[in-house]
C-alpha cells in the first residue's frame, strides 16, 4: 500500500512532463522487480520528488501567484533589429517609472504578438497558427515567469479585459464567402479557454461593403459592445459608402451571441484597426465613444450611450473638432472620474490612421472641456494604440512615448493638473507596445 501511495504522488507531482513520468515509472518498475525494500523505493521516491521540483520551477509556476504586497511595472518592448526596424518582443520590469532606465539585458523573449494585462497577469497570444496564449506573472522575487500552460485559441484580431477575471477576443472580421467569426472567452483565473460563439458578419454587412470590428468593450446589462467599420469588397472600390456613421454591435456576455446592432449618424466609426481603443463604460454605467470622422462630412466627436440601454443618447453630443479649434482626437484612455487622457492631431493635414503629430489632453466627457496637458512635448504617434497605464489613484497617468530623437520615455502625467514629466528611459529597443503593472 505504501508503495502504490508513493507511485501515485510521483505520478501527480510530474504529471505536466511526459518524458520524466515514463522516466520514473520505468525505474520503479526495475526496483519492483528487485524486490527493493520500501525504505529504498521511499529514499528513490523523495530523491525524484525533489529532482522534478528543481528543474520545473525556475520556468514555470502552477497557476496563480500569490502576491507579497510589491508590485513591478511590467512592459513588452522590441529589440533592435539589422534595419533599425522591430524585431523580437520581450517581456521587461521595472519598479520605478520617475527616472532611470530599462533595457532588455534581463528581459523574457517569447513570440506573441498581443499582450493583455488581466487578472495580474500578462496573457502573450501569438499571432496567426491557432493563436496560442501563455500566460505571464512575477514569482516571488519579482521575475517574469510563465504561470500555467500554453492554450490554443483564435487568433486574436481584437481583444480586451471584461470584469476582473476574464478577457474576451475576436478573430477575423470573416469574408462575404466565408462569414463567420469567432468570438471566444479567456478565464483568466482557471486559465482556460471557457467558451466561443460564431457571428455571421453577413448580417451588418450593406450590399458590398464588408465590416471589420476593431475593439471589444464591456456595456454593462449582460453586453459588449463591439464598434465596426465598412469597408468595399468590390474590385477597384477604395472609399466607403459610410465613414458618416457610426456602427456598434451588441452582443451578449457571457453567452456570446448576436444581439443588434447600434447606429449612430452624428460623427464617424469608432476606433481603428488593431487600436483596441474607442469606446469605455464610466463608474456611472454609461458608455462613452469617439471618433476621428476621417474623410467624414461630421466632426470628429464623443457620443454616448446610456446605462442598460442599447441606442445612442440623441441629447448627448461632444463636438470635439469645434472644441479643440478645427482638431481631430486620434486615440484615449480612460483614467477615471470622467475624464479620458487623449491624443489629438495637431492639424488636419496629420490626420492617419498610423502616422501624424499629435498632442495631449485630458478631456471630460461630463463637464465637456479639453485641457491641454503641459510638459509632455508634441510627439509622432506610435503604432496601433496608445501605451497608457493609470494608477488605482485614477489621477495618476503612466504614458509611453517616443521623441523625436528616438528615445522612448515614460511620462508621468497628472490629470487634475494635466501637468507631464519625463521618466523612465528605454535603452536599445525599437517599440513599446505594453504597460502593466503586476503584484507579486
Amino acid at each position: 500500500m505504501t508503495s502504490l501511495i508513493i507511485i501515485m504522488l510521483l505520478r501527480e507531482r510530474v504529471e505536466t512532463n511526459l518524458s520524466q513520468v515514463l522516466t520514473i515509472n520505468y525505474l520503479l518498475l526495475i526496483l519492483f522487480k528487485m524486490k527493493t525494500n520500501r525504505f529504498i523505493l521511499g529514499m528513490f521516491a523523495l530523491g525524484m520528488l525533489g529532482f522534478t521540483s528543481c528543474s520545473s520551477d525556475k520556468e514555470e509556476t502552477g497557476g496563480n501567484v500569490e502576491p507579497t504586497g510589491k508590485s513591478k511595472y511590467v512592459f513588452v518592448a522590441y529589440s533592435v533589429g539589422s534595419t533599425g526596424s522591430e524585431s523580437a518582443p520581450y517581456i521587461i520590469t521595472a519598479d520605478s517609472l520617475t527616472g532611470g532606465k530599462v533595457n532588455l539585458v534581463n528581459g523574457v523573449e517569447t513570440d506573441a504578438y498581443s499582450f493583455v494585462p488581466q487578472n495580474n497577469k500578462l496573457f502573450a497570444a501569438v499571432w496567426g497558427d491557432q493563436g496560442p496564449v501563455t500566460p505571464y506573472g512575477l514569482d516571488s522575487k519579482g521575475n517574469v515567469v510563465k504561470i500555467g500552460n500554453t492554450v490554443n485559441a483564435p487568433t486574436a484580431a481584437i481583444y480586451n479585459a471584461v470584469g476582473t477575471d476574464s478577457w474576451v477576443g475576436g478573430s477575423w472580421s470573416g469574408t462575404p464567402t466565408s462569414p463567420g467569426a469567432t468570438i471566444f472567452r479567456f478565464d483568466a483565473n482557471n486559465l482556460v479557454l471557457s467558451g466561443r460563439n460564431t457571428i455571421d458578419m453577413s448580417k451588418m454587412a450593406i450590399g458590398t461593403e464588408w465590416p471589420t470590428w476593431y475593439g471589444v468593450f464591456e456595456a454593462g446589462n449582460n453586453m459588449l459592445f463591439l464598434p465596426y467599420e465598412l469597408s468595399p469588397t468590390e474590385t477597384g472600390v477604395t472609399e466607403t459608402k459610410f465613414r458618416d456613421s457610426t456602427w456598434v454591435l451588441a452582443v451578449t456576455y457571457p453567452g456570446l451571441e448576436f444581439k443588434k446592432i447600434i447606429r449612430d449618424g452624428r460623427t464617424g466609426p469608432i476606433g481603428s484597426w488593431f487600436g483596441m481603443h474607442g469606446m469605455k463604460q464610466i463608474e456611472d454605467g454609461d458608455v462613452y465613444a469617439y471618433s476621428t470622422a476621417v474623410k467624414s462630412k461630421n466632426p470628429s466627436a464623443i457620443v454616448r450611450i446610456k446605462k442598460d440601454t442599447e441606442v445612442f443618447d440623441q441629447s448627448y453630443f461632444f463636438n470635439l473638432e469645434a472644441k479643440s479649434g478645427g482638431l481631430k482626437v486620434s486615440r484615449g484612455d480612460y483614467v477615471g472620474n470622467g475624464k479620458f487622457l487623449m491624443s489629438f492631431f495637431i492639424n488636419a493635414k496629420e490626420v492617419e490612421e498610423w502616422t501624424g503629430r499629435t498632442k495631449l489632453a485630458i478631456v471630460d466627457v461630463k463637464a465637456q472641456t479639453i485641457t491641454w496637458v503641459t510638459g509632455v512635448p508634441e510627439h509622432a504617434q506610435m503604432g496601433y494604440k496608445q501605451k497608457t497605464f493609470v494608477e488605482a489613484d485614477k489621477n495618476t497617468i503612466r504614458y509611453v512615448m517616443k521623441d523625436d530623437a528616438g528615445k522612448h520615455y515614460v511620462y508621468n502625467i497628472n490629470a487634475s493638473t494635466a501637468t507631464g514629466t519625463r521618466g523612465l528611459e528605454f535603452e536599445n529597443i525599437s517599440d513599446v507596445t505594453t504597460i502593466s503593472k503586476i503584484e507579486y
